[in-house]
């Protein structure tokens, strides 16, 4: 059996390749389910794609990770100043998800997504469960099936960290067990009860994809510590490992962007070595793909080549913004953070970072500010303004257009493919859809 990542689950199957194509999909990255990129390109992306979700470079831009010269996370009571609960510390969204759970509440419902639908929302409520049994003074739990037929997670949290007032950092001991070993973890179970005051233990339940998806990024981050740490286990421990967690969140904008670029072949799935030298729009392994795809192809790419381009001549600012900081909101913004500040220079043109090829862009209205035009790509490499001013017949016919039916998204945006064709000009496609769903 081969373990994805070089990571063994221990006692639980490893994540399939439909486990992972789900969790994937669970993030916003959206793989077709006949995709024949390898099983390593997949696994690959799933951890960049779970190392993302923890902002794992900026949490720990330095590896190994050395516990010991890490602060303690203050307690609640320990009058420190600006000190938070760990579950109010480890909660991470965005405004997509926090208007989910406002109209969700609108209508009387508990929760934007229903528990077991979405594999990383039911790990990040996993997550905060943990954090909050320990605000609450517990140290141990078991994270297990509902039915208690499939498998458990045994967990010893042993301290929490403080990487910055908002990053908790939860170090623990865990060890899985499946229904044909049960013993071990049964007479952890017990000697725990017996510690405790309650003569309980605490257990969250969790579907065996979520279970998988746990151990998953608790061996993930086990790769992070010195081999040399080594803290205190009991007798029945001797086989647990040690780990942390950290928060977990919707990925950003840049990162969805940049997870979703390359879904493989069109028509095959296999990782991809040219596209349409027509077109530029649709990405192919090699010419016998691109022979077979033809006859479906063709429509569209003739399409492209028939399209209407204009060329419009873009800023960097929104009228009256020249030379200020800006910041650009979307839904995936995190509510807690200003990452994306940034200067306002007129003077130097954005990076071509896609050269002479055609690449999708977003342009967008606002709600207020009804006379510019934002345009940008899906990595954010380009952020610009076409501005009435500049061009009040060109602008209009992109109202147009954006207002047509092939504009949708209530008037308010559309997605078209763009050629670079000067430091500060772009050539559009204006009256020719994408064929793809465009997911950013």
């Amino acid at each position: 059996m081969r373990f994805p990542l070089g990571i063994n689950l221990d006692n639980m199957e490893p994540l399939s390749r439909i486990d992972t194509l789900s969790v994937l999909s669970s993030m916003g990255i959206e793989l077709p389910a006949t995709t024949k990129l390898p099983d390593e390109a997949l696994e690959k992306r799933l951890e960049q794609a779970l190392n993302a979700a923890q902002s794992l470079a900026k949490v720990i831009p330095k590896v190994p990770l050395h516990i010991a010269s890490v602060p303690s996370w203050p307690s609640c009571t320990s009058g420190v100043d600006e000190t938070r609960s760990v579950h109010d510390a480890i909660r991470r969204g965005n405004f997509g998800e926090a208007g989910a759970c406002m109209r969700a509440r609108s209508v009387g419902a508990e929760n934007a997504v229903d528990l077991y639908v979405n594999p990383i929302l039911d790990l990040r409520q996993t997550l905060m469960c943990i954090a909050k049994l320990w605000d609450d003074g517990y140290r141990c739990c078991v994270v297990k099936d509902p039915e208690g037929q499939t498998f458990a997670i045994n967990i010893r949290m042993l301290s929490v960290q403080r990487i910055d007032s908002k990053t908790p950092l939860l170090v623990m001991l865990y060890q899985s067990f499946a229904q044909n070993n049960r013993s071990p973890g049964l007479q952890w179970v017990q000697e725990r009860m017996q510690e405790s005051d309650a003569g309980t233990i605490s257990l969250i339940h969790a579907n065996e994809l979520e279970g998988k998806l746990l151990l998953q990024l608790l061996a993930m981050n086990a790769k992070h510590l010195p081999p040399d740490f080594q803290p205190h286990r009991h007798a029945v421990e001797r086989d647990f490992k040690v780990s942390f967690l950290i928060p977990v969140g919707p990925l950003s904008f840049e990162d969805l962007g940049k997870f979703n670029a390359d879904t493989g072949c069109v028509l095959c799935g296999e990782k991809t070595t040219s596209r349409c030298s027509q077109c530029l729009s649709v990405l192919y392994c090699g010419q016998a793909c691109q022979r077979a795809h033809w006859a479906e192809h063709k429509p569209t790419c003739r399409s492209l080549r028939g399209g209407t381009w204009r060329t419009v001549r873009f800023v960097n600012s929104m009228p009256g913004f020249e030379g200020h900081y800006s910041y650009i909101f979307n839904r995936f913004n995190f509510n807690n953070k200003y990452t994306g500040l940034r200067t306002n220079h007129e003077r130097y043109p954005p990076p071509n970072a896609h050269g002479a090829k055609a690449f999708l862009v977003k342009l967008q209205i606002g709600l207020a500010n009804r006379d510019a035009y934002m345009i940008y790509d899906r990595q954010r490499t380009l952020e610009s303004f076409f501005r009435q001013d500049r061009d009040l017949v060109l602008f209009a016919e992109i109202r147009r257009e954006m207002d047509g039916p092939r504009g949708g998204h209530a008037g308010f945006k559309m997605y078209r493919w763009a050629k670079r064709v000067s430091d500060w000009e772009l050539s559009i496609c204006l009256d020719k859809e994408p064929q793809a769903d465009v997911k950013w």
